[in-house]
């Protein structure tokens, strides 16, 4: 539906108020409003200024609850392993999972697809899958370690395949959708340009916003001079 395919969206009556990604720099939050009776509006264009401050309205109430969600609760307090180094048995130091490698990136995909789900997986499946990211087996246990440790992935009892784990397949979703979609989006450099500049630029915000504010006033002042 959108640029990077992640929107949150919620419905009441025929109205509705969503928030995506917007060109992965922005949370962009819209109210759509097609019954306004039941929302207590009246339906004429006269009121049509009461409709833009009922939307902002529902937009800052949507946004006060997104800021008052706990992140570390969503992530249930395990973000820290994934993102520090960490000791295993043999007292060796293991680095965190870096997705932003492409090698790294293209395992974790790789390990999410539905024909390991069963199974399970060795590493000659791994190099056979991704022949260009990895030259020997060597390569794949040295990033395979990597989630071993941190409860992502996990040896099959009395056999020689690897399985990812109940844990592995919420951080692995997380994670790649969140690169994905949101940390890595396919932008052009101009437009990625053209945004930068009007961050930077807040007065052309709030000349954008006067004007529709002007009008809207015009609108509403005509139309009460011909009732």
């Amino acid at each position: 539906m959108y640029d990077n395919n992640a929107c949150i969206k919620h419905w009441f009556r025929g109205n509705s108020i969503k928030q995506y990604n917007k060109t992965g720099y922005l949370i962009r939050t819209e109210t759509t409003i097609n019954n306004p009776k039941s929302l207590g509006l009246q339906k004429p264009v006269l009121y049509l200024q009461a409709y833009l401050w009922f939307g902002l309205g529902c937009n800052n109430r949507l946004l006060d609850c997104c800021a008052d969600v706990d992140v570390t609760s969503i992530c249930e307090g395990q973000t820290d392993i994934f993102k520090k180094p960490v000791t295993h048995h043999l007292d060796k130091t293991v680095t965190p999972p870096d997705l932003r490698k492409e090698r790294q990136f293209e395992l974790c995909e790789e390990l999410l697809k539905p024909k390991y789900s069963v199974h399970g997986f060795k590493t000659a499946d791994i190099a056979n899958a991704l022949p260009h990211y990895f030259r020997n087996s060597t390569q794949i246990r040295y990033e395979l370690k990597k989630l071993i440790v941190r409860g992502v992935v996990q040896k099959k009892k009395s056999q020689s395949f690897y399985e990812v784990t109940q844990l592995g397949w919420k951080w692995l979703w997380t994670s790649i959708t969140s690169i994905t979609y949101f940390e890595n989006p396919i932008i052009s450099k101009t437009f990625q340009n053209e945004v930068l500049q009007t961050l930077a630029q807040p007065s052309l915000f709030e000349e954008g916003y006067d004007l529709i504010q002007q009008g809207l006033s015009r609108i509403t002042q005509e139309l009460a001079l011909n009732l």
